[in-house]
């Protein structure tokens, strides 16, 4: 243990012995030393201020993460913890080639699910893995978009694994979550540790910001100079509403739902008060089959009429193409050391989870041998809960899901119980170990992709949570890369290129938010 002088590690139990402080020889980080030295000369009361201030920016800034049927009230108040999660810049360099390895990847297998179908064909991939998810939707089949790489965006949740080396858990393709949250995150924490974060030479999130911006100009169909943009929210009841606004806030473009846009004469139109403006990109944060009512779910009230004809015109950019849940697949992972050398005639860069699929016999059969040992998943994530932790079961419903499984075996993976790592977490006036999970971002460049350096970090609520979730009252930290050399700040910041609708002002609103408005003025 390090020698500092206040009590910081009295009770400071690592369990399971896998702590991000240390490497595998039980030292603690350099880094992590430098970051307790700062922490020693703040004290806990000075620690303890520190965690009250970002408690109160978040809440006067109106953080929120929304959670149904919880006691708490529906929009609970988003937690950040004063302690950073960090890596050095050396360790983080080797993550980044294999996150942008595998975000090609995915890239490659979206292609072929709805094209040509080589990973099917070879025999690289059973049909039952794609045809089987909820995912895959056969109106997209054939559809040829003229964006350079389809999946626009990418993000990956990792966990540090036995071996020492971050492991990708799961895989996020459809409507990634979590960059509005981990930008503010960022936000707050270099406001309420100034001195501390310019120390610690934390690379800076602007960089990454500017080329995600960029990538949504470069989406428009004719490459259109100054094209229309709009971000598309399912409504303010969405778990992560607060995101989708501080995004639109902060890139400048429209909020809308499905109510504010209507498709004409094979182009998608926002519904304003001068009239109809063209949309040429839409950010969507709606699941695949919540886009279409016409040709998609019938009963969605969150998508726009005729919305995939626009598509497939070519007429508008949707980022992610609507489609793209079908790769957001387990089911896949086991598989993917065989796509990589497929496509790409690679190995992995980055490791990942030890899966099997059980729609293939051997695999099957050593799932229903070891099922107290396993995580079982659906292969598509049609009900969040259908996750089974075997070793948290009783016999008898061990046994209702072997019978489960056997029903329809190509619907479930399963996947080793592994230990989360665990991270420094200040709560109740000390540090204790908490489990964490890493998310990382990827969006498309020009022909490649560029990762974020940082990520939203999510942290179990206490010691004995198996699974780390929002949802389940987990808290979340900044994600800090280190560098050795000092951060040069960046010299224009006023890089967002707003689009004609976002800055010709309120004739321009939204036809919803300006509905609203008008009968908050009359209530008011």
């Amino acid at each position: 243990m390090p020698t500092t002088k206040t009590t910081w590690f009295n009770n400071y139990d690592t369990q399971q012995g896998n702590d991000e402080m240390y490497s595998l020889n039980n030292g603690i980080k350099p880094y992590w030393s430098k970051l307790l030295t700062n922490f020693d000369n703040l004290g806990i009361t000075g620690l303890t201020a520190r965690q009250k201030d970002i408690d109160w920016l978040l809440s006067e800034n109106g953080v929120t993460y929304n959670v149904y049927n919880d006691p708490q009230g529906m929009h609970r108040p988003w937690n950040l913890n004063v302690v950073p999660f960090m890596l050095h810049q050396n360790e983080w360099a080797e993550v980044e080639a294999g996150l942008k390895q595998r975000a090609e990847l995915l890239n490659l297998v979206l292609k072929d699910v709805y094209g040509d179908r080589k990973l099917i064909k070879n025999g690289i991939v059973p049909y039952e893995v794609i045809y089987g998810h909820r995912g895959f939707l056969r109106q997209c089949s054939g559809m040829e978009l003229q964006l350079e790489q389809y999946l626009s965006i990418y993000a990956a949740d990792l966990c540090r694994g036995t071996d020492g080396r971050l492991w990708v858990v799961n895989d996020r393709t459809e409507a990634p979550s979590g960059m509005g949250y981990a930008l503010e995150n960022r936000s707050t924490t270099s406001r309420i540790l100034p001195d501390l974060y310019a120390e610690m030479k934390v690379k800076r999130l602007s960089g990454f910001f500017q080329e995600f911006n960029q990538m949504l100009i470069d989406a428009a169909p004719g490459k259109k100079e100054n094209p229309n943009i709009v971000i598309l929210t399912p409504g303010s009841h969405n778990e992560t509403y607060f995101e989708h606004a501080y995004m639109a806030s902060f890139l400048g473009y429209p909020l809308v739902q499905g109510n504010d846009m209507v498709v004409r004469d094979g182009f998608l139109w926002m519904k304003s008060l001068q009239g109809l403006k063209q949309i040429d990109v839409v950010l969507r944060r709606v699941d695949d089959a919540f886009t279409d009512p016409l040709e998609l779910r019938e009963d969605s009230h969150l998508g726009v009429a005729g919305l995939l004809d626009v598509v497939r015109r070519n007429n508008v950019a949707v980022i992610n193409p609507i489609g793209s849940g079908v790769i957001e697949n387990p089911g896949l992972i086991p598989f993917m050391p065989a796509i990589a050398k497929f496509f790409m005639d690679e190995e992995l860069k980055l490791p990942q989870i030890a899966s099997w699929w059980c729609g293939q016999e051997k695999e099957r059969n050593f799932v229903l041998d070891n099922i107290s040992k396993l995580v079982i998943k659906r292969i598509d994530r049609t009900n969040r809960e259908s996750i089974y932790f075997g070793e948290l079961m009783s016999a008898e419903a061990l046994d209702e899901l072997k019978k489960v499984i056997l029903e329809r075996p190509y619907r479930f993976v399963a996947q080793e119980r592994i230990n989360f790592s665990t991270a420094p977490n200040f709560t109740n006036d000390k540090l204790a170990p908490r489990n964490v999970v890493a998310r990382a971002f990827c969006i498309a460049s020009k022909k490649n992709y560029s990762v974020m350096p940082g990520g939203l970090v999510r942290v179990a609520p206490d010691g004995e949570t198996v699974r780390v979730s929002n949802q389940r009252g987990g808290t979340s930290k900044d994600f800090w890369i280190l560098d050795d050399e000092p951060i040069v700040e960046e010299k224009n910041r006023h890089w967002q290129q707003k689009s004609s609708i976002a800055i010709s002002g309120l004739n321009d609103l939204p036809s919803l938010t300006a509905e609203n408005l008008y009968w908050a003025g009359r209530y008011v």
